[in-house]
């Protein structure tokens, strides 16, 4: 009976074996992963990044160093490296002593780049129905000449008109029409199939001052009437180019900005330095008013909000104001700002709460550019502080408009090389580097959240024939905030109306 069960135990037993390890065998197809043995590093890195170590999974041992460094490419935003979760510098070291995941991970903010053979200095780009995209470039005072330029919303050149000097930012008028002037004050007008249908020199004073600050941009009123501002305020027949009047009560001075219209169709504009004027219509005289002293300048396109208040920018020496009038004529206030050096260059704009934003100039490194937020009142409500980027001695100016999206926030560009969103209360949102990032363009921004900006040379000392950049970026706002004038020109058209779609 003990033989019986040992000779049973010791079949079972070997039952049990044969069954492990017949369980045990792997098919041919399969592959037997390897036990790791060690600490084991994750990486994932985004595709738009640049550095080390790449992406893979590794085994080390304690105490192995593991150096990383990172940084994303230029058209990129929200860049961080983490190390288990917890945010570290772009570039460092740490020690194997565990089981780690190091990632680094960035947005992509650039839809599209289109090099263009000459910078875009001022040129703010305009939308048309069909989604055109017209951009100018060349305004550069050792430039002669400039290209206006029409693209496809996919970033391919539709086709080009050279200007014979250089042409500030385009304006659509009602039929399609692209009307431009350039340095020396001609205006021309262009077919949407890039046709010259007529160009306008018939100036009273032919050779008149032609400035290299601000822009001369026309104004398109309601009727399709073209205002251009040059040795006066002209008014010209939209179809033929003709002159249907001027305006200039001081004879030989010229205009220093470009034409705005109100609600009522009343037309603002600086003649000389300090002399501010409301005309009719038809070209008479509403009202006339002053700056507070005769060696204040204006420069910037005035805002207009739906109780007719107007807003723009003014300097003096080294000082910046913004000035409020109403549609009398009245100064309501004046805001000065804080700061040697931080002149008023771009043109305010106003948020969908009356808020009154615009952007200064720099005072050197460290008097750095801002962007300020006024209420309807003159009071400041908030500041952003944009740090200088070029380093000591660097002054880089905002003298791009901020535009302002319908989430509420706003985008600008600057001289830092960088493009940047902010929210509402005035906190960062996101930056993102462009490549030849110099900036004095303002942004036009579509209802798919596309925003268009034009971008000119790295430095002075680079060749001023340099090429520029028109820029397709992705943002998170669908539109314009439902302002009365959330942008430059007020709307996707550049004309300069209130309301003026």
């Amino acid at each position: 009976m003990k033989v019986f069960c040992r000779f049973s135990l010791v079949i079972t037993s070997c039952m049990v074996i044969f069954l492990i390890s017949a369980c045990s065998k792997k098919s041919p197809t399969e592959v037997q992963e390897p036990i790791l043995q060690g600490d084991t590093l994750w990486v994932e890195v985004s595709e738009n990044i640049l550095g080390y170590p790449e992406t893979g999974v590794t085994v080390h041992h304690t105490p192995d160093t593991i150096d990383y460094l990172y940084s994303p490419k230029l058209g990129n935003t929200n860049f961080m490296v983490t190390l288990d979760g917890v945010q570290v510098p772009d570039s460092g070291y740490f020690i194997m002593n565990q089981n780690h995941r190091l990632a680094a991970t960035c947005e992509n903010k650039v839809i599209w780049k289109l090099a263009l053979v000459k910078q875009v200095y001022y040129g703010c780009p305009a939308v048309a129905d069909d989604g055109t995209i017209y951009v100018t470039t060349g305004i550069f005072r050792y430039t002669e000449w400039g290209t206006l330029y029409a693209v496809d919303p996919d970033g391919t050149i539709k086709w080009s008109y050279d200007c014979e000097y250089n042409p500030y930012t385009p304006v659509i008028g009602r039929d399609g029409t692209v009307f431009i002037q350039d340095f020396h004050n001609q205006v021309y007008a262009v077919g949407p199939d890039g046709s010259l249908k007529w160009k306008f020199t018939d100036f009273d004073k032919p050779i008149h001052i032609w400035y290299d600050m601000g822009q001369r941009i026309p104004a398109v009123a309601s009727n399709g009437t073209v205002f251009i501002a040059a040795d006066g305020l002209y008014a010209l027949d939209p179809e033929t180019g003709d002159r249907i009047w001027r305006f200039n009560p001081l004879s030989g001075k010229c205009c220093r900005q470009s034409p705005v219209i109100g609600p009522d169709g009343t037309i603002y504009i600086f003649i000389h330095q300090y002399d501010f004027y409301a005309l009719n219509p038809d070209g008479t005289l509403k009202w006339h008013a002053r700056l507070d002293r005769e060696e204040e300048m204006s420069f910037s396109c005035p805002a207009i909000d739906e109780n007719g208040m107007i807003y723009f920018g003014a300097e003096h020496g080294s000082s910046g104001f913004v000035y409020c009038f109403d549609s009398s004529g009245e100064k309501q206030w004046k805001f000065l700002v804080e700061g040697y050096g931080r002149t008023v260059r771009a043109s305010p704009v106003i948020a969908a709460d009356g808020t009154i934003i615009f952007a200064t100039k720099s005072g050197g490194e460290d008097i750095p550019s801002k962007i300020i937020a006024l209420s309807p009142a003159g009071t400041k409500v908030w500041e952003y502080i944009v740090e200088n980027f070029h380093g000591p001695g660097s002054a880089d100016d905002v003298y791009s408009t901020p535009s302002i999206g319908a989430d509420g926030a706003l985008y600008f560009g600057s001289e830092t090389e960088h493009f940047y969103a902010l929210n509402p209360d005035g906190t960062l949102k996101w930056k993102t580097h462009l490549a030849h990032g110099i900036n004095w363009s303002s942004s036009a921004i579509c209802d798919d959240g596309t925003l268009y900006i034009g971008t000119q040379a790295l430095t002075v000392e680079e060749d001023p024939l340099n090429g520029g950049n028109l820029y397709a970026i992705r943002t998170e706002s669908m539109g314009y905030a439902a302002s009365p004038w959330p942008r430059f020109r007020q709307n996707h058209r550049n004309n300069g109306r209130y309301n003026g779609q």
